[in-house]
């Protein structure tokens, strides 16, 4: 088991630079959660061989999502594909060095309604039974910040909330016990196949527009410090072999989802479902690579708005998000 390093992210970054690339160790382990859409872009540079193309060896692990970041933050696994960097700025916090460096996940979650729902926008629900997750998750906190900004009022306050696991909401909102519920993919897909739902607040698509562009990610690339220091080159072929993963689900159409080994690992079983997950994606777009300074300076002002409300962050601590060129220098 990895010890993580306490070094200076940009201190460290200077020596490993120098390292030669032949001392590199290109046998990667990489994590995502079992079963969720944010860990497809893995499950693509698995089964089309991407490690192999972009020259590392790829050990690929998805994991439930109790534990999934502490076990990325212990050593188990150089990389997590599938963390939001809410959790990394906690990490960072308690001493962690460990960074995003990349996107993932788009907004892919929301607030679903059933069919039957006269529901027009949030406002609506005021005093409705809403089903969540978890009040300290990143898709509630997400929500609720948009929905503060957007619509002027707190969710936790104005909404009758019941809150059991991301599966549990499809059923209770199937069996009309709540009126609504805050999900993700591809919970969202399966609650819009069994109450012929939609959404009454897409994420991404919302709040970019409410924002003129901008919209935080549900999901990123995320390294230790150390480990990136100490494998440059390789660290850089993970993120290309990324970016041709979402560049074959974009090219596809998101047809490449129903793929075999993308479909098992998904735990798909209703044709119905995964038509819908297709649809969703490419109505909103599931993933992007956009980590331009003006997309970075928006999440940590996004973060800064989190911890000054207080619930889940207090303060957002330096390094959450970085570039491989700033942290690592120049590709090898």
């Amino acid at each position: 088991m990895k010890k993580t390093s306490k070094r200076s992210l940009f201190a460290a970054g200077l020596v490993a630079v120098a390292l030669p690339v032949a001392a590199e160790d290109t046998s990667v382990t990489l994590q995502a959660v079992a079963g969720s859409i944010g860990g497809v872009p893995m499950m693509i540079i698995e089964g089309e061989n991407l490690d192999e193309k972009y020259g590392f060896e790829g050990t690929f692990e998805y994991l439930s999502s109790d534990g999934l970041f502490q076990n990325f933050l212990i050593g188990n696994s150089d990389v997590s594909m599938d963390n939001d960097m809410l959790g990394v700025a906690i990490a960072r916090e308690e001493g962690f060095e460990v960074s995003a460096i990349y996107p993932v996940g788009n907004l892919y979650l929301g607030i679903v309604v059933p069919g039957t729902s006269d529901a027009q926008t949030p406002e609506d629900l005021r005093g409705k039974r809403v089903g969540h997750f978890g009040a300290d998750s990143g898709t509630t906190s997400f929500i609720r910040l948009i929905v503060q900004e957007m619509y002027g009022f707190d969710v936790l306050e104005e909404y009758d909330m019941s809150q059991v696991g991301p599966a549990a909401l499809v059923q209770l909102l199937a069996q009309g016990e709540v009126d609504a519920i805050f999900n993700f993919e591809s919970f969202i897909s399966e609650a819009m196949v069994a109450t012929d739902g939609r959404y009454l607040l897409q994420a991404y698509a919302d709040y970019s527009k409410f924002t003129g562009g901008f919209a935080p990610w549900i999901t990123n690339i995320v390294m230790h410090d150390d480990w990136m220091q100490d494998n440059p080159a390789t660290a850089y072929a993970v993120r290309d072999a990324y970016d041709e993963a979402i560049a074959l689900l974009e090219e596809s159409n998101y047809e490449i989802l129903r793929k075999p080994y993308i479909v098992e690992k998904l735990g798909i079983t209703s044709e119905a479902v995964l038509d819908q997950i297709i649809e969703n994606g490419n109505t909103y777009g599931y993933f992007g690579n956009d980590w331009s300074e003006d997309k970075r300076d928006a999440a940590q002002a996004f973060l800064e708005k989190l911890a000054k409300e207080g619930s889940v962050i207090q303060n957002v601590p330096e390094g959450i998000m970085v570039t491989l060129e700033d942290a690592i220098g120049p590709r090898p």
